[in-house]
């Protein structure tokens, strides 16, 4: 199977699906702001995988040396869970948030563009783009969101 470069490794979704792909038979190359937390918080680390290695790096950080890992792995598929996620905080610190998810996310889609050996690039967001919602989503709702941030980036409907 392919390689796999999962920005965001550490994140409570980003956790799941490295090991789920993981369990695939991938390879992956984990990403992350942090280090590792507690195994406890790390679906991945509950299995014996050894086609797992881990990267502490920040994308508001450390692009630089993102792309180089990025190219001298040449992974199939990218998989960005990168980003600010607690709604409450991004009204305390919105640069913050606006620099992750925003600056520093079209950064590395500018770098995405340039290479040739990806087969597919997935940004995984989150439904707070949508506002507050009950039940399910549809791809196709209108933008609403309701945090500092995303009233920057996207229009409102």
């Amino acid at each position: 199977m392919d390689t796999v470069l999962i920005i965001g490794s550490n994140s409570f979704s980003g956790a799941t699906y490295t090991d789920f792909v993981l369990q695939l038979g991938a390879k992956v190359i984990g990403i992350s702001r942090s280090l590792e937390p507690f195994h406890a918080f790390l679906p991945y680390k509950w299995h014996n995988h050894e086609n797992f290695t881990f990267y502490p790096l920040d994308l508001n950080n450390h692009l630089n040396e993102i792309t180089t890992l990025l190219q001298d792995i040449k992974p199939a598929y990218v998989v960005n869970f990168a980003a600010q996620s607690m709604v409450a905080e991004s009204w305390q610190n919105p640069g913050d948030w606006f620099m992750t998810n925003t600056v520093s996310t079209t950064k590395l889609h500018d770098e995405l563009r340039k290479v040739d050996f990806l087969k597919r690039y997935v940004h995984v967001s989150t439904p707070e783009v949508y506002g507050s919602c009950t039940g399910f989503v549809q791809e196709n709702y209108p933008f609403n969101p309701t945090t500092p941030t995303l009233y920057r980036v996207l229009p409102l409907t």
